[in-house]
């Protein structure tokens, strides 16, 4: 009776399995915090277009090409925040779907099918869903991009709507991160070494050094980006979540010095494997650049080589035993992921036990402390923010980005006065001068909170929404009846 089923009916089931058990479970959150900024500004522009409101996010940076894949979200459910994490859970699956299907094909449906169950579950993965983080729509563009490389290497013509396609992919997947410059990078090798002809080509290297060009000409995206950040905290997020009571500065980085041992190792004995593969290819670019800008969405493409290249390499050691039996070859492998999928499951009951419980990360914790003060809809709200799509998101008023460097703090004044609030990181090098010049404002300004994860400061002289309205003028008063004695003059 099973084989009557369509084949593609499994992957759906597995979608609406996995998905549902993640929303069942609480697993992913649905409150306006703990967001990625890009995907917050992508999400503000569609939602602001398509209910046809004035936003101030068309003065924010021009945020990354996610906004193309979240028009549906803006056409059919603006304002949902239940629609985008929904529809990160899709876009995941899919890309995780992608890993499976190349994992067989590079390695055995052994290394695919045990590599992909543990991206499926893995905390680092639900994380990014939960942040809509960039790391999960790397993955799928990039996965989609490989199917697009696939089918224009089919056609005689060398000029076809593919082809296009492939170039607005590539657009997106650089905008989304740096890293995405791995992908035109590992298209153009591959079509130098294999091409389907010379005309196909040369269109090929002109198509990507346009989109490429273009896009790092136009400076969309790479929306708060930390360079040249020490990675090894990033890396520690593969095996462990950290929430705001964990002392993340001690554990992170030990734990990611494991986990980069753990990279190098398996770099070292399937790194020329992976470099067999377009997706490999693509895969080894992006860590190498993500070092650069090494976050969570970095962290997130090197559990992707070390699970699946530590699967595969951990079955290899385990056949290589001498034992003839289960547990000589199969053992070893088998309980290393039992262990894996265990802890796992404990860093998931954790994540889930911390969403009910609403704990914020501490830049939320700002915010959500400001939304406080926005509470009162008859009161002036204004603010200026460091996060200004994360917190218009979550305040529901107006808000715009932090002013430009001032050259003193009067200048910094006149351009601030007409605002409520600013809420930035105070403990950010990059914010010195404003936290220095807002200390001198003393008089008009006053500190509603400081916490590690930012400052809120109130401006004291901010205009009222709705200014009352002026007194009316006394009535003129009546003339002088004949009773009334006649005014003289002083004597």
């Amino acid at each position: 009776m099973l084989d009557r089923i369509p084949y593609y009916v499994w992957p759906i089931a597995a979608l609406a399995a996995w998905g549902g058990a993640l929303l069942f479970l609480g697993l992913v959150g649905f409150t306006p915090y703990g967001l990625d900024e890009g995907a917050a500004r992508a999400l503000l522009l569609n939602w602001s277009t398509s209910d046809q409101i004035a936003n101030p996010v068309f003065i924010f940076e021009i945020p990354d090409f996610r906004a193309m894949l979240f028009i549906p979200l803006g056409i059919y459910w603006s304002g949902s925040m239940i629609a985008a994490k929904v529809f990160t859970i899709i876009i995941s699956f899919i890309g995780i779907a992608a890993l499976y299907y190349w994992a067989r094909k590079h390695w055995t449906d052994e290394v695919a099918l045990l590599a992909s169950g543990l991206m499926l579950v893995a905390p680092l993965t639900l994380l990014q869903i939960d942040a809509i983080d960039r790391g999960v729509f790397l993955l799928f563009i990039i996965s989609l991009g490989l199917w697009v490389d696939a089918k224009y290497r089919t056609l005689e013509r060398s000029i076809t709507g593919w082809y296009f396609v492939q170039m607005l992919l590539v657009a997106i997947t650089i905008t989304i991160h740096p890293m995405g410059l791995a992908y035109p990078a590992a298209l153009a090798w591959n079509w130098y070494r294999v091409p389907v002809s010379k005309k196909h080509q040369q269109h090929m290297f002109i198509g990507l050094a346009i989109a490429t060009g273009i896009i790092l000409a136009m400076g969309a995206g790479w929306i708060a980006l930390a360079w040249f950040n020490n990675p090894l905290p990033a890396l520690a997020h593969i095996v462990y979540t950290f929430y705001p009571a964990d002392p993340v500065q001690e554990n992170a980085l030990v734990l990611g010095t494991l986990c980069f041992i753990l990279l190098l190792v398996v770099l070292l004995f399937s790194g020329r494997q992976l470099l067999r593969s377009l997706p490999g290819q693509t895969l080894l670019g992006a860590l190498v650049i993500g070092l650069f800008c090494a976050d969570l969405s970095w962290a997130f493409i090197a559990q992707i080589v070390i699970l699946y290249g530590g699967v595969a390499l951990l079955i290899e050691v385990n056949k290589k035993l001498p034992l003839q039996n289960f547990f000589g070859q199969r053992g070893i492998a088998t309980g290393a992921m039992f262990i894996i999928l265990f802890w796992y499951m404990q860093m998931d009951r954790a994540r889930a036990l911390n969403i009910a419980n609403e704990v914020l990360n501490p830049v939320d914790q700002i915010i959500h402390q400001l939304s406080l003060e926005a509470a009162d809809v008859n009161k002036h709200f204004l603010v200026a923010s460091q996060w200004p799509a994360r917190t218009m998101i979550a305040v529901r008023r107006d808000v715009l980005p932090l002013p430009p460097p001032m050259p003193d703090s009067a200048t910094l004044w006149k351009n601030i006065k007409t605002i409520s609030h600013i809420v930035f990181a105070h403990n950010d090098p990059k914010n010195y001068n404003l936290a220095q010049q807002l200390a001198e404002l003393i008089t008009v300004t006053q500190t509603v909170t400081v916490d590690t994860g930012g400052a809120i400061i109130a401006i004291k002289d901010a205009p009222e929404e709705n200014p009352p309205a002026p007194t009316s003028p006394a009535p003129p008063a009546e003339p002088a009846t004949q009773d009334a004695p006649e005014s003289r003059p002083a004597s």
